[in-house]
């Protein structure tokens, strides 16, 4: 027997027995479903490349063995990503070496990454959830980017979703909070979410699929083991025995009620928003539903995506009415009043800017930039902070070059890059955070980056064989006095 096996908590035929059990027939049915699920929520269109997270359990074995069976009816090409968080030790390990096994069998290649989330979490003051899920999604960018993926598929199921809305309900969310996982996110989709945690286990024990047990998710301590061991079953055997599909079914209802807030708050939010801040007398007279998800959206492009709550909210409307100067810590970001501007980030953060490149020494309040253009392109160095550029490229996009901050809307083509995306998910693709993304000086054309100045150039402008003229950009930095 393989050391893995050895390690598994069990296998899908000797779970333990549970309160209530499947319906057999849709179970056998479940890949079925999962397939309708797919088509009714645009999941993944023919011939995709789909990414799906691997951690081992059985969520994740059975979204696998699923998508690897519906694969050749779409066209689909499947493969998969282990992320090693570096919390559980030696069982990590035999989790990582099952997936390996798993997808050498099944003919699935196979992407991996370790990571020491407990340190990551400590330096970044997060908690450990939070900081794994980060380098988790970062990776799976990382993988996307290299290899042209066109989605990454999770295995969150009912059971998550109603989880995570007890937590938010707990918590005191608001009504976004409320709306749950939802089935397609960006590229991030969940062919799982009308499927129970049992209909997975029991579709494996049909199957005699193996999948690991990460024995801490066993365990009644934190939130979230809380909910899923102690609440879910109290409130299924006292209360409601349908209190997983009911939370959905909830969610799904106020999900449109919040869709219609939201699209109001957006049109709202993006009326009130200038120079990296809010208008206050143009949010203050906002009914306080809109107000509320003003504040919340402003916060969020600032970089205080989470640990935000309504106390951190109430806090910064109150500085609707503040002095000039005011300010306010929230979690990973601050907001202060500047005249009639409620600002986000950091006071000392580098204000926006734009300097048309010319050739010779370029001062930008973020450093020296040397510009030179020169016939052919000899002279070549493999310099994160040098770019080699096309002269007659950089004409055909039509606007002038320019070295700026980022903006909303900025896409970016890495060399060598399977394609396109948006420069705020390369920047998170390359674990760089938030509020030191503004500290990054960018050459653009338009919202074209052509140079992201310490990482690398565009695909759009790099020189080939065809290039009769060659800007060379490099990036000195800020330089000392002495």
């Amino acid at each position: 027997m393989d050391e893995y096996d050895m390690n598994a908590m069990f296998i899908a035929g000797n779970a333990e027995e549970k309160e209530s059990e499947p319906d057999m027939d849709e179970v056998y049915e479940l890949p079925e479903r999962v397939e309708e699920y797919i088509a009714e929520n645009g999941l993944i269109d023919r011939n995709d490349v789909v990414l799906v997270g691997l951690s081992g359990g059985a969520d994740s074995v059975a979204l696998l063995t699923i998508l690897c069976r519906l694969a050749p009816k779409y066209g689909w090409v499947i493969r998969a990503a282990h992320f090693n968080h570096g919390i559980r030790g030696v069982g990590a390990e035999e989790d990582e070496l099952f997936c390996r096994n798993l997808c050498e069998e099944m003919g699935v290649k196979l992407y991996t990454e370790t990571a020491d989330v407990p340190l990551y979490a400590r330096e970044n003051g997060l908690s450990i959830e939070t900081a794994g899920r980060i380098l988790r999604y970062g990776f799976f960018d990382r993988i996307v980017e290299r290899t042209g993926c066109s989605l990454v598929a999770t295995a969150h199921h009912m059971d998550d979703n109603a989880e995570s809305i007890m937590l938010h309900l707990i918590r005191g969310s608001g009504l976004s909070g409320l709306t749950g996982m939802k089935p397609k996110r960006d590229n991030l989709i969940r062919p799982l979410l009308g499927v129970r945690r049992m209909e997975l286990e029991a579709f494996l024990e049909v199957e005699g699929m193996l999948y690991r047990t990460d024995e801490t998710n066993l365990i009644p301590e934190g939130s979230r083991n809380r909910v899923r061991l102690d609440i879910v079953p109290y409130l299924e055997k006292h209360i409601n025995s349908a209190i997983v599909p009911t939370l959905c079914s909830m969610a799904e209802l106020l999900n449109k009620d919040e869709a219609y807030l939201s699209e109001v708050a957006e049109r709202e939010y993006n009326a009130a928003k200038r120079d990296g801040g809010i208008v206050r007398e143009q949010v203050a007279k906002l009914p306080y539903p809109i107000k509320t998800r003003v504040v919340r959206m402003a916060l969020a492009d600032a970089g205080a995506v989470v640990d935000i709550t309504r106390v951190h909210i109430e806090a910064v409307l109150e500085l609707l009415e503040a002095r000039t100067g005011a300010k306010l810590m929230l979690p990973r970001v601050e907001a202060w009043t500047s005249y009639d501007l409620i600002k986000f980030g950091r006071p000392s953060s580098v204000e926006a800017f734009e300097i048309p490149l010319r050739e010779g020494l370029v001062e930008t309040p973020l450093g020296l930039f040397n510009i030179r253009i020169m016939d052919g392109t000899g002279s070549f160095e493999k310099n994160p902070c040098i770019a080699f550029l096309d002269v007659e490229k950089i004409k055909s996009l039509n606007e002038a070059p320019v070295i700026r901050t980022r903006r909303e809307g900025d896409r970016f083509h890495p060399v060598g890059a399977p394609g396109k995306r948006k420069l705020k998910d390369y920047l998170i693709g390359r674990k760089i955070e938030r509020l030191e993304r503004d500290e990054i000086p960018l050459i653009a054309c338009g919202n074209e980056v052509l140079f992201v100045a310490g990482y690398g150039a565009s695909e759009v402008t790099k020189v080939d064989e065809g290039t009769v003229r060659m800007l060379k950009a490099e990036y000195l930095g800020q330089l000392g006095n002495d």
